[in-house]
């Protein structure tokens, strides 16, 4: 959890924790980006109080100081607003504002010593007065959910209001002392409440995005699910019929190959049907990396169901094409030794036919299975073309 919270919430993780104190600070840096002109407008109110004055003198350094330390913390907030817009970390900005904070409450606390170590009636000293617990409750409460900052303002306003109490008459000590501390007392329980809020509020906002997050990986996964077969990850036969992949083709002659793993039940049997998932899966990745490794084009493999998958070759020259399901079989005859099998465990008859634009996948489905059972029947471990 990160130092600036005031509240933590055991049952969330680090990560979230730290997003929420980010959504924190960004609520409150809106808020004071807001409030900026209302500060300016109030530093020139209190001007204009100061100049009816009947010493108007003793004001200047306070509202320069006032003038100074607005400044300051605004370049701070900026410095703010721009790590939380990039993504930086905003430990050393804070610290940096919680020093500029510390100046502004004293600025605040000198702007209204001058009232009671020089205490008489006149209007324009209740505009000043008012105006400085008005502008430091508002502070208060605006950056309340930080702790350092409130610790650092509030601390600014209370060791100046304490040492000015030194050179007050003696007599007005206690009741200044007295009242500061019940004003500020309700200020704090009211800040301390928003604080609160606002956590709360920053907590719902994180969940809300983690849910719609979760939603969207959701959906994407079901999405995936949809049209891919689990085991594999290959594209599944509703993909292939639904989802026109045979349509993305960049040539209008392309072929399509029926690979079956021979004796698949055999290998079931007699090493476990765990072995025959890796085998499996280990042939889907063969295939999706011959792909991979072919020259370009829209090629997708399909697991059509059991130990029967597709592969679509976005490849116009038959004997190209040819070449290649020599290669995939030759591969496919390999992978025994990846599996730590016996040599001749797997290898795969494949069917290979020529799919026309526009001609139904079916029909060249159905073809290319006929010279994949003919394949098996001259001996299995082989390559049949429809007009061979």
């Amino acid at each position: 959890m990160n130092a600036q919270d005031w509240f933590a919430f055991p049952e969330r993780d680090e990560d979230w924790q730290r997003e929420a104190w980010r959504e924190t600070v960004r609520a409150v840096v809106i808020t004071e980006q807001r409030a900026f002109i209302a500060n300016v407008l109030s530093w020139f109110g209190m001007v204009a109080a100061a100049y009816f004055m009947p010493n108007p003198t003793v004001f200047v350094l306070p509202l320069v100081m006032r003038l100074l330390a607005l400044s300051a913390t605004r370049l701070s907030w900026n410095n703010i607003r721009r790590r939380l817009d990039l993504g930086q970390p905003l430990e050393p900005a804070m610290k940096l504002l919680a020093v500029m904070l510390f100046f502004g409450g004293m600025s605040w606390a000198f702007l209204v010593l001058p009232l009671f170590i020089n205490p008489f009636v006149h209007p324009s000293r209740l505009v000043i007065g008012g105006g400085t617990l008005i502008a430091v409750a508002i502070i208060t409460s605006m950056i309340s959910p930080l702790k350092t900052a409130i610790i650092a303002y509030v601390g600014g306003f209370t060791v100046t209001m304490a040492v000015g109490l030194l050179f007050v008459p003696v007599g007005m000590i206690l009741p200044i002392a007295a009242g500061m501390t019940m004003l500020f007392t309700a200020i704090l329980i009211f800040a301390f409440a928003n604080a609160r809020q606002r956590q709360f509020a920053a907590d719902m906002l994180v969940e809300n995005r983690r849910l719609s997050e979760r939603l969207t990986e959701a959906l994407a996964h079901s999405e995936f699910m949809a049209a891919h077969d689990p085991l594999t990850g290959l594209f599944n036969r509703r993909a292939l019929f639904e989802r026109g992949l045979v349509d993305r083709a960049t040539n209008d002659r392309t072929h399509m190959l029926i690979v079956d793993l021979d004796h698949f039940k055999l290998l079931n049997d007699k090493h476990g049907h765990d072995m025959g998932d890796r085998a499996l899966i280990a042939a889907a990745a063969f295939m999706r990396d011959a792909l991979r490794a072919y020259s370009a084009g829209e090629h997708c493999a399909i697991r059509l169901g059991g130990e029967e998958f597709a592969v679509f070759l976005d490849e116009a020259d038959g004997k190209r094409a040819l070449k290649f399901a020599e290669d995939l079989r030759d591969g496919l005859a390999r992978l025994h030794e990846e599996l730590g099998l016996p040599p001749g465990t797997i290898s795969a008859s494949i069917g290979m036919a020529q799919h026309m634009r526009g001609e139904p996948v079916a029909t060249t489905l159905s073809r290319a299975d006929a010279a994949m059972y003919d394949a098996k029947s001259h001996g299995r471990n082989r390559v049949r073309h429809e007009d061979l």
